[in-house]
């Protein structure tokens, strides 16, 4: 559960479309680089749920595995 550091509340998924309880935080660069769509593009990370987490890893998992060796 993503939790805010002030005030310790749980935070919706700012995935489109989806009202469930943020679970992971990414950052924009990463988020990027999936085909997810941001209700608010003026955050500075992505809070997800665990539904779309998994869907985020399997796009980018060849790109994340890159990454390992540069």
């Amino acid at each position: 559960m993503a939790l805010t550091n002030h005030n310790k509340t749980a935070k919706a998924c700012d995935v489109a479309g989806c009202d469930k309880e943020a679970e992971r935080s990414i950052s924009l660069k990463q988020f990027s680089k999936s085909s997810l769509k941001l209700k608010d593009p003026g955050v500075r990370s992505a809070h997800i749920c665990k539904e779309h987490y998994k869907e985020f890893k399997k796009e980018t998992k060849a790109s994340r595995e890159l990454d390992k060796f540069y």
